[in-house]
């Protein structure tokens, strides 16, 4: 089959090219890349009919689910009460996230120092999903580092990092990798340090999701820094942004809140319906991934993780998944 054939049969292709003939300029495709195309075509058709302009930093899609409002604002207080029901804490993730959101709200600039320390933590934290190790090793791991001096990273051998995180107990299955990029990351954000004037104008300036992209796969590629530890960074750093997780696709999903009609949510959809959530509880985004990721999450309250413990869920009147087990009993 000719290219010119396959290419007819693309829906996708003739979209992008009917969007610059009624907008006048080109769909900012890279910047949709963790949408499945499915989506971008549903965005397309609908920017060509509305002759508007995409932006995928404002865009928030208003029937975000297949809840009402006042069910999602329910389920999210309803799992706050399961977790506290069975006597976990889910306040003090929540706290110490805070802490930067609100100094950064009240003006504080954070330092080459304290962008390089989030990023490093966000990757230490690279499987250890509810492990309070790193936390309570949280001095020591600062002295490894040297306090987070560029210089002395730059140049020390990666194994001696990772054989005193070993001691501590604070690795994980990709600790050599990650330690070993450490170097080149370094001058990646020394890079940017010297376009934007400093790394906290660069994440004041650029939204989340393009920093994300940029990190992945972009302008400042990263080695072993996906979108997932991007966002994980910018909270770090107090930007009051959120993420998805396997954890969250999965209850969104039609086998469990049904939230959405697919089998597991896309990233774009966790990211909205977050955003979403955060709006009708007049709370941040940062705050409201936490609580639902603790949720979910095996070593936090697992509650909705892969193997469901309805027994300690109280939304089980909106869950398939309940339902679906109480028809096969």
């Amino acid at each position: 089959m000719k290219n010119e054939e396959i290419l007819e049969k693309d829906e996708l292709i003739p979209l992008l090219i009917k969007y610059v003939k009624v907008n006048r300029v080109v769909f900012p495709i890279e910047k949709v890349k963790y949408l499945s195309n499915e989506e971008v075509i549903e965005l397309l058709k609908e920017c060509i009919e509305s002759k508007i302009i995409y932006n995928p930093n404002n865009k928030l899609v208003d029937e975000v689910s297949l809840l009402r409002d006042e069910d999602l604002k329910v389920i999210f207080n309803l799992m706050k009460e399961s977790m506290n029901n069975i006597n976990y804490d889910y306040k003090t993730d929540i706290e110490e996230l805070m802490i930067n959101v609100n100094l950064r709200k009240k003006g504080k600039s954070f330092s080459f120092q304290e962008h390089l320390k989030a990023l490093i933590i966000a990757l230490l934290s690279n499987h250890r999903w509810g492990d309070n190790n790193i936390r309570e090793n949280m001095e020591t791991i600062d002295n490894i580092f040297h306090n987070y001096d560029k210089n002395y990273l730059k140049v020390v051998n990666p194994s001696i990092l990772v054989n005193k995180l070993r001691k501590i107990h604070c690795t994980n299955p990709m600790i050599n990798n990650q330690m070993k990029a450490l170097s080149k990351n370094i001058i990646v954000l020394e890079k940017i340090e010297k376009d934007y004037g400093s790394l906290d104008k660069f994440v004041n300036k650029e939204m989340p999701n393009d920093i994300a992209n940029m990190f992945n796969d972009g302008k400042y590629k990263m080695i072993q820094v996906g979108r997932a530890f991007s966002y994980d960074y910018l909270k770090r750093v107090g930007v009051n942004t959120c993420k998805t997780s396997s954890g969250l696709q999965r209850l969104f999903g039609s086998h469990r809140l049904g939230i959405v009609k697919n089998h597991k949510a896309t990233e774009q959809q966790v990211l909205n319906i977050i955003k979403k959530i955060a709006i009708l509880n007049n709370c941040d985004e940062i705050i409201v991934e936490s609580i639902i990721g603790q949720f979910c999450l095996l070593r936090s309250a697992n509650i909705c993780g892969k193997n469901a413990n309805c027994e300690r869920c109280k939304i089980r009147n909106y869950c398939h998944y309940n339902k679906k087990n109480e028809v096969n009993i």
